[in-house]
C-alpha cells in the first residue's frame, strides 16, 4: 500500500511590490518550471517555492489569485479563467528562451530562491 501522497511542488517568479506587477500564479508541471527557472536565472529574478499538500490546494490559491488580482483587470478580460492565462504565459516563456538563446546561447545565471 502507498504512503501519504507526493507534494506538489510549485514555484512562481517575485517581483518587487508595483501596482503593475500582480502577485504571480503559480507553476508546478515540468517542463514547465524548469521554463521559469531558466527566466529567472537568465535575468535575476527572484523565486518562491511553495509546497501544495494536494493539487486542489494550488488549484484554488491559483483561483483566488485570478479572482483577486488578475480578473478585475481590462486585460485579464481574454482569458475566463487562470488557466487559459497559463497556457500562453507558458508560450510566451518559451519563445522568450528560444529568442534568448539564438541571440546569445544557452546561458543563464544561479537561480535566487
Amino acid at each position: 500500500m502507498g504512503g501519504p501522497a507526493p507534494l506538489v511542488h510549485a514555484y512562481r517568479l517575485v517581483y518587487p511590490p508595483h501596482a503593475s506587477a500582480p502577485e504571480q500564479l503559480w507553476e508546478w508541471p515540468q517542463p514547465w518550471m524548469d521554463h521559469l527557472l531558466w527566466h529567472a536565472r537568465t535575468f535575476g529574478r527572484r523565486v518562491e517555492h511553495r509546497d501544495f499538500v494536494i493539487w486542489d490546494t494550488l488549484d484554488h490559491e491559483n483561483t483566488r489569485l485570478w479572482e483577486t488580482t488578475y480578473a478585475p483587470h481590462p486585460l485579464s478580460a481574454l482569458w475566463p479563467t487562470w488557466r487559459g492565462w497559463r497556457e500562453e504565459q507558458r508560450a510566451l516563456l518559451v519563445t522568450m528562451r528560444e529568442v534568448y538563446e539564438a541571440h546569445h546561447g544557452r546561458s543563464g545565471r544561479p537561480c535566487l530562491l
